[in-house]
C-alpha cells in the first residue's frame, strides 16, 4: 500500500468537475498568474488503479505558495498518508506503519521523479501542466518508453478548459493510475502552513 501512496502523489491536478457550455468562465493562467491573484489552493480528489496496484485512494490537498501538503485517506477513512512538498524537496509520512520517507527515498521507489520536480508537483496542483517533456529528453531510454503522462482538460462550472485529470500508465509494471479531481478552489485566504507541518511531526 505504501508504494501505491508514494507513486499516486505526482501527478495530482487542477479543479475538476461536469462539463458544461458556461461562456463566462475563466481562462487558465500560468503558475506566476495564479499566484499573484490568489494565495492558496484546497481541494480534494480520488485516485484510481489498476494492474498490480489496484484500489480507490481519496485525498485532500492544501496549497500555498510553493508548499503543498497532501493527506491521503484509505477506504475507510482512515488518514494514511501526508506528504509535504516545497520546490526542491518531499517529506512522506507513512501512519499506518508509523514510517518517515525523504525524498531520497522517495525517488528511490518513484522513477517518475526523474521527469517531474517537486515544485512541478505544486504547479499540477494549482492546475498548470508542468513542462515535462523538456525533462524527457535527459532521462534514460528505458524510463522514456515504459512511462507515459495524459493530461485531460474540461471546462467545468467556473473555468475553461481547466485540468481535471492526470493518466498515468507503466508499461514495464502494466500498472496504470487515473487521478480525479472533485472539487478545487483557489482563495484569497492564507492557509495557516505551520499548523499542517506539525502533523508530520513524530
Amino acid at each position: 500500500m505504501l508504494r501505491l501512496l508514494f507513486i499516486l502523489l505526482f501527478f495530482l491536478v487542477g479543479c475538476a468537475g461536469t462539463g458544461n457550455n458556461i461562456f463566462n468562465l475563466a481562462s487558465p493562467k500560468s503558475y506566476e498568474e495564479y499566484l499573484i491573484a490568489f494565495n492558496s489552493c484546497t481541494g480534494k480528489g480520488v485516485i484510481n488503479s489498476k494492474g498490480s496496484l489496484k484500489g480507490k485512494l481519496p485525498f485532500n490537498f492544501r496549497s500555498q505558495r510553493d508548499s503543498t501538503f497532501l493527506e491521503f485517506n484509505d477506504m475507510i477513512g482512515r488518514k494514511a498518508l501526508f506528504v509535504w512538498i516545497t520546490n526542491n524537496s518531499i517529506t512522506a509520512r507513512n501512519l499506518i506503519d508509523n514510517k518517515q520517507y525523504n525524498y531520497k527515498e522517495v525517488t528511490e521507489l518513484l522513477p517518475i521523479l526523474s521527469v517531474l520536480e517537486p515544485k512541478d508537483i505544486t504547479k499540477i496542483i494549482w492546475g498548470v501542466q508542468p513542462n515535462y517533456k523538456e525533462r524527457f529528453k535527459n532521462v534514460s531510454k528505458s524510463v522514456k518508453n515504459s512511462i507515459s503522462l495524459d493530461f485531460q482538460r474540461t471546462n467545468t462550472i467556473n473555468e475553461k478548459q481547466a485540468l481535471v485529470k492526470v493518466s498515468f500508465h507503466d508499461k514495464n509494471s502494466k500498472n496504470s493510475i487515473d487521478i480525479d479531481i472533485n472539487t478545487r478552489k483557489r482563495n484569497a485566504k492564507f492557509i495557516n502552513m505551520k499548523k499542517v507541518w506539525r502533523l508530520l511531526k513524530y
